[in-house]
């Protein structure tokens, strides 16, 4: 078989040119294939850079997004410390307190519907003035000024007090005030009127109630009570011309009275003393008489 072998080398030019000579086919060939694959590579390449530069970018902004996510989470770290450090130092606490999803101060926190009920019954409190006696340390009452104009808090112990103030500048509340009384003889004129009165968990903590009930029926014309009474088949006895029980308080604990004892009236003497000292409408909000603590009862009373 013939064979042709040869030492020549064609550039591609060349050999592009020579294949069209004489053979009509400048006119008619195909796009050079060579050409394409260059600009096609070329192409590859310039996308390869723009994309490189896109990843770059990408992953300046990744990192920019993990030293946010690592700065705030020293920064929330930082703020659990110090607001630990804060109610520890003004501890024991009564109140448990939710802050950026933690609690601080007492280890629980529970929900209670008094809020609620009280502004139902009392559509006036809303952007009113609203006295809260045994204000304690605080938390109800700054709850209450979210929707009150003005909140006046009152508790007999000065280290409730200090906490409660804490709290009111800790949340930057402005339209409470807090003072250190006596509720047992404190006559209450001197604080002025309001729209309601929120009284929760106080007036059977006192040995007098009925000169208490009628010092806030001088006050205001809507209450909100909310309070334990005796059961009559208890051993009772009679104060104030009241039937009631005789319960014995410690004053060293805060939660308890200043004096010895309190007085809880039966339920019935509970509602003829509200009667009695003005209010006349009388609401039962709510009858708990299985309470852990004791029968506990919820009442919105007016004067209206």
């Amino acid at each position: 078989m013939p064979r042709l072998t040869t030492s020549k080398s064609f550039s591609v030019g060349k050999l592009k040119a020579f294949l069209r000579l004489d053979a009509g086919l400048s006119r008619d060939i195909p796009p050079d294939p060579w050409r394409t694959v260059q600009r096609l590579v070329g192409g590859l390449h310039n996308a390869r850079r723009t994309s490189q530069k896109r990843a770059k970018r990408i992953a300046a902004l990744k990192s920019e997004i993990e030293e946010l996510k690592s700065a705030r989470a020293e920064e929330r770290r930082l703020r659990h410390y110090l607001l630990r450090d804060a109610f520890d130092r003004r501890g024991p606490w009564i109140t448990g307190v939710r802050i950026d999803g933690e609690i601080y101060g007492r280890a629980t926190r529970h929900t209670s519907p008094r809020l609620k009920e009280f502004f139902q019954a009392f559509p006036e409190a809303s952007r009113g003035r609203v006295l809260e006696p045994g204000s304690l340390e605080g938390a109800m009452t700054l709850e209450l000024a979210k929707r009150a104009r003005e909140v006046v808090g009152l508790e007999a112990r000065r280290q409730s007090v200090q906490r409660a103030e804490f709290l009111r500048g800790l949340f930057g509340v402005e339209n409470v005030t807090f003072h250190i009384t006596n509720l047992e003889e404190d006559d209450l004129s001197s604080y002025g009127t309001f729209d309601a009165i929120f009284c929760c968990g106080l007036l059977y903590h006192l040995p007098y109630p009925r000169s208490f009930v009628e010092r806030m029926a001088a006050i205001s014309p809507n209450l909100y009570l909310d309070t334990q009474y005796a059961r009559t088949e208890w051993e009772l006895a009679e104060r104030e011309g009241l039937q009631g029980w005789v319960r014995k308080e410690n004053p060293e604990d805060p939660q308890s009275g200043l004096s010895g004892t309190a007085f809880w009236p039966t339920l019935e003497e509970l509602y003829r003393l509200l009667s009695e000292s003005g209010y006349g409408a009388i609401e039962t909000l709510a009858l708990l008489p299985d309470n852990r603590h004791g029968p506990r009862v919820h009442i919105a009373a007016s004067r209206r």
